[in-house]
C-alpha cells in the first residue's frame, strides 16, 4: 500500500470517528454570566445612574434579602433595595428606592426608580458613592471571627454616631439575632440578649 493510500484510508476513519463521537457540552462561555460584576460594583454604578438622572441623591440605606430561606452565601441575596434622600423640595419626592426586578438572578437587575412618600430618617447618614468592601468580603471576615451561622438578610447602614458604615446582618440564630460588621475596620460586632459585643481575629 503507497503511502498516499494510507493517508487516505486514515482520514477516512478520523472523519468517521468524529462524527460518530457524541457532540461535547458547549463551553461556559456560551452561557449567561451570573454576577459578573461585584456587589459593590454594581452598587457604584446604580449611584451614579441615580445621580445622573436626580443630581444631589444621596444613597443612605441597602436592604437585601432572599426568598431562599437561611444562607450561608451572599450570592443568593440578589433582593437588592437601594434607598436615597433625594434634595427635591417637592412632597413626595424626597426618598427614592432603586429595587431589584422581580425574579432577579443576579446583583445589577434594576427595576425603574420610585419616589417614596415619606423622607429619609433623619438619622440616617449618607454611605457615600461607594462601599469600602464588597459583600463577599464581608461574609469572610464574619466567617473568620467565628460567626459561621447562616442568615437571612443584611442591611447596610451609617446611623447618627456611627463613625463608619456597618453591615448588619440578620442571623437565623434565635440567639445571635445581629452580626455587624464594619465595612472599613473590618471589625465583627455581635448582638445579642441585648448586649455588644466584639468577637473574633479580622486580620
Amino acid at each position: 500500500m503507497s503511502p498516499l493510500q494510507s493517508f487516505i484510508i486514515a482520514s477516512f476513519l478520523f472523519a468517521i470517528l468524529a462524527f460518530s463521537s457524541p457532540l461535547s457540552p458547549p463551553s461556559r462561555t456560551s452561557y449567561p454570566i451570573i454576577n459578573e460584576l461585584t456587589f459593590r460594583q454594581q452598587v457604584a454604578r446604580a449611584v451614579s445612574s441615580i445621580q445622573a438622572a436626580y443630581p444631589g441623591a444621596q444613597l443612605h440605606r441597602i436592604e437585601c434579602t432572599s426568598t431562599r430561606g437561611p444562607l450561608r452565601t451572599p450570592l443568593d441575596l440578589v433582593d437588592v433595595r437601594l434607598f436615597f434622600a433625594n434634595p427635591s423640595r417637592t412632597p413626595g419626592r424626597q426618598a427614592i428606592l432603586l429595587s431589584s426586578q422581580p425574579g432577579a438572578l443576579a446583583w445589577g437587575q434594576w427595576g425603574r426608580p420610585q419616589y417614596l412618600p415619606d423622607p429619609r430618617p433623619g438619622a440616617e447618614r449618607p454611605l457615600g458613592d461607594v462601599l469600602t468592601s464588597d459583600i463577599v468580603q464581608v461574609v469572610q471576615r464574619m466567617r473568620q471571627a467565628g460567626q459561621q451561622g447562616a442568615f437571612r438578610a443584611v442591611d447596610v447602614v451609617k446611623e447618627e454616631g456611627m463613625t463608619e458604615v456597618w453591615w448588619q446582618f440578620q442571623m437565623s440564630s434565635r440567639n445571635k439575632g445581629w452580626v455587624w460588621v464594619g465595612d472599613e475596620s473590618g471589625r465583627v460586632m455581635v448582638e445579642g440578649n441585648d448586649e455588644m459585643t466584639e468577637t473574633g481575629d479580622t486580620s
